[in-house]
């Protein structure tokens, strides 16, 4: 069923076994004495070369500087030695038996592996490459990538009828398919994540200086590590890191020195972005074009990755936004911008899910099955006048840029900042990573500030190494998006004017909307200016949507609660802490249930008995 490969290159072993092996003369190409010595002319040409097999020259070849009377091969090599074809090329060999399919598929994962570069990942095999600019490419395999490379790892052999033995075959379309549709390997390893300099490894747990797989954080690095020069960790080397950052960012004119901190930031967050479970996306924006907000969207790229930001257009759709975001997640790319955005940052869920989960899981697009990536991206947007909005505000950190020129179009950039960074990419990473690890040496110190329980950890890595140096807080922006958040205002508004109307008496929506229509009122306003008109009429049923989506949410002390009705849904405005139990029976009879019995006097003290109950 699997027979192993050698251990050790067979032909090498047999050319030492007979004394003919002299030397290793690179790591895949050996001297060694000519078998056919005595054919040789008296001068000395050089020794005869064994190199091991390729790709292309499955057996390896043998060449010989000296003229025989017959023609020598790697053939006529191996013959000589006794080698077997089979054995020569050094690869394990599958034989593609009746009713073992399982185990062939387990076979054909041990023999992937010898490839180094094939790996799990969210269900899917995918490969790592490294493209021309030195940033790693990783590929969703298809087909006839994985035929091609089964057919590079392994020999395979089917069973043939007609001459009672086993032939040399193809891996088979059944077999491939078997493998894409697996979803689970036993032996592919598991890639999490693609890192493109040093990286902590998650919980701050040390700096990963070498590249390559790492399989307890099962991070494929890519980077020379030679590049990369983290200084010994002190608060001191910290401040001088800060200092060299921020002198990148003199020439841009911020709104405040909050968001000049935010952009500090977003430096620290795209150099540390692959150590972290969730990063919130960033908004560089401006009231004027021309305001530097795509080039400073350009200086910050970098810190994440040397090769190009994957540039999209922000979706317009939630179909869109999951469409686009699945794509472009497969390939786990260190940035992803939306650049010159014409929307804001509206909540599509896909976009939501990506900011604040390590994965996200969707049918994969022309295809019958589900597949997890990884999000772990730098996300990033520019655009005029954009801000984040509902479910957005507590995922976006926002950057404002405001020149005081009324053309900042004009504005120069002397010192070359984005040019200067892509040049000596390595230098400003590591300062990046200075601060950071600066901190954890110094014991994690925390500033008393308000949590922001979704980005604990980017928290840690970036906000509070920055607070510890002294920075405003590079968070409080999205702290004032969640407390300034105008749909929470809307909604508010609204709460107040049907608690106006109807107090806190369960209505249908039926009830309200006609209310609301008929009187033409202050609560007709506050329904109007929620996402729930169509051409200047009330959508009940997206009115009904926009309540089961707020439910229970509190804005100013009061929040929608669902109640139970006999005809249909029905809904209240409660006050926090206010609770509405079952009333508390009356401590005598219903008046209109009370009754005298003919012909007997009354006495109001005597006790009176209806439906069963004595009162």
């Amino acid at each position: 069923m699997f027979t192993p490969a050698p251990r050790s290159n067979p032909v090498v072993a047999a050319l030492k076994e007979a004394g003919l092996y002299l030397t290793e003369k690179s790591p895949c190409e050996h001297a060694l004495t000519c078998p056919w010595a005595p054919e040789h002319s008296g001068a000395d040409l050089g020794d005869a070369l064994y190199t091991e097999p390729t790709t292309l020259k499955p057996l390896g070849t043998f060449t010989c500087p000296h003229r025989h009377a017959e023609r020598t091969q790697i053939d006529k090599l191996l013959e000589r030695l006794g080698v077997e074809v089979a054995q020569a090329r050094c690869k394990p060999r599958i034989r593609l038996a009746q009713g073992e399919m399982l185990r062939i598929q387990h076979a054909a994962e041990l023999a992937l592996l010898r490839l180094d570069n094939f790996y799990q990942s969210g269900g899917a095999i995918v490969t790592v490459n490294t493209s021309t600019k030195g940033d790693a490419v990783v590929a969703m395999v298809n087909d006839n990538v994985l035929t091609k490379a089964l057919a590079q790892a392994a020999d395979w052999e089917k069973y043939d009828g007609r001459s009672n033995g086993w032939r040399v075959c193809d891996p088979t379309p059944q077999l491939v398919r078997q493998l894409l549709n697996a979803q689970t390997y036993d032996h592919l390893p598991e890639l999490s994540g693609v890192a493109r300099q040093p990286y902590f490894r998650k919980g701050g747990d040390g700096l990963v200086t070498d590249p390559g797989y790492d399989p307890i954080s099962k991070v494929y690095a890519v980077f020379d590590r030679n590049e990369f020069t983290v200084p010994p960790p002190s608060k001191a080397a910290a401040q001088e890191a800060l200092q060299e950052l921020k002198s990148l960012i003199d020439e841009f004119h911020f709104a405040t020195d909050g968001d000049r901190s935010a952009a500090i930031g977003a430096m620290l967050t795209a150099a540390v972005r692959s150590s972290l479970p969730v990063a919130p996306a960033f908004n560089v924006t401006a009231s004027t074009p021309g305001s530097g907000k795509s080039y400073l969207g350009a200086l910050l790229a970098p810190f994440a990755g040397p090769g190009e930001p994957l540039n999209l257009s922000y979706p317009t759709t939630a179909e869109e936004a999951s469409k686009s975001m699945l794509a472009a997640l497969i390939g786990k790319p260190a940035v992803i911008s939306f650049d010159d955005m014409q929307t804001d940052w509206l909540p599509f869920g896909m976009i939501n899910r990506m900011l604040t989960s390590e994965t996200v899981a969707d049918r994969l697009l022309g295809a019958s099955r589900t597949i997890q990536v990884s999000t772990n991206a730098f996300v990033m947007g520019t655009g005029n006048n954009v801000s984040a909005v509902r479910d957005m505000c507590r995922r976006v950190v926002t950057i404002s840029l405001r020149p005081q020129t009324a053309s900042p179009a004009t504005l120069r950039y002397a010192g070359r900042p984005v040019e200067k960074v892509k040049a000596k990419r390595g230098r400003y990473v590591s300062l990046a990573l200075t601060i950071v690890q600066a901190w954890y040496e110094a014991g994690w110190p925390r500033a008393d500030v308000l949590d922001i329980a979704t980005f604990g950890a980017w928290s840690e890595m970036v906000r509070q190494p920055l607070l510890w140096l002294g920075e405003p807080d590079p968070a409080a922006s999205l702290l004032d998006q969640v407390r300034s958040d105008p749909d929470a205002e809307t909604l508010g508004r609204f709460m107040m004017a049907w608690r106006d109307y109807f107090g806190t008496k369960p209505m249908t929506l039926r009830k309200v909307v006609d209310r609301a229509e008929t009187d033409n009122n202050t609560l007709l306003d506050t329904i109007m200016e929620l996402p729930v008109a169509e051409r200047g009429f009330i959508n009940r049923s997206k009115l009904g949507w926009y309540l089961k989506r707020n439910a229970n949410r509190i804005v100013d002390g009061m929040h929608f609660q669902r109640e139970d009705n006999s005809e249909r849904t029905a809904w209240s405005v409660q006050t926090v802490g206010e609770h509405r139990g079952v009333p508390s029976p009356a401590s005598g009879p219903p008046i209109e249930a009370t009754w005298l019995t003919v012909g007997k006097p009354f006495d109001p003290a005597a006790p009176v008995t209806i439906n069963g109950e004595t009162y």
